[in-house]
């Protein structure tokens, strides 16, 4: 039976792994990204921490069939004037090769829809590279818009992360 829980301390060393593999599956040479994949355990454990102790501003999720690690799902909130309230945004959503094309998106992202709409949220929104036409087609399934808006980073304190 799959199971969607928000992480607790018990979840680190899941929510680590499953968030390396998406992360070596996501960056590539010239990512915006840079290098995050390349941190050591203990940055994945100290970020994780840092997550749980920050509830109101990221909620980071396990997906899980049974004991299997099916996937993770990480969600931001924001306060936005636009959307006259809170908004929440998919950070990530990672299903494992292996469950692809079983309904785990789906269920994944009606699981985050309920989460917000419970949790008081006006808008729900995520990024997703142009070049996965996989991913493209999904949320234009499920009746997201695409937008045509750029991403913009400058990483800060990087040297600060321990890659």
């Amino acid at each position: 039976m799959v199971d969607f829980h928000i992480c607790t301390p018990d979840d680190e060393s899941i929510w680590i792994e499953l968030n390396k593999e998406f992360m070596d599956y996501e960056i590539n040479e010239d990512d915006i990204w840079g290098d995050a994949n390349k941190a050591s355990r203990e940055v994945f454990a100290k970020t994780f921490k840092e997550a749980l102790e920050n509830p109101e501003m990221i909620t980071p999720v396990l997906i899980m069939d049974g004991e299997k690690p099916v996937g993770i799902i990480n969600l931001m909130s924001i306060f936005s004037i636009w959307s006259h309230g809170k908004a929440m945004i998919i950070d990530d959503l990672y299903i494992r090769d292996e469950y692809q094309g079983e309904g785990m998106g789906k269920m994944a992202m009606e699981y985050v829809e309920k989460l917000a709409k419970d949790k008081g949220f006006n808008r729900l929104q995520f990024y997703s590279s142009k070049q996965n036409l996989r991913a493209r087609e999904f949320y234009k399934h499920l009746g997201f818009m695409p937008s045509e808006m750029n991403i913009y980073v400058k990483h800060l304190n990087r040297k600060e992360r321990d890659v």
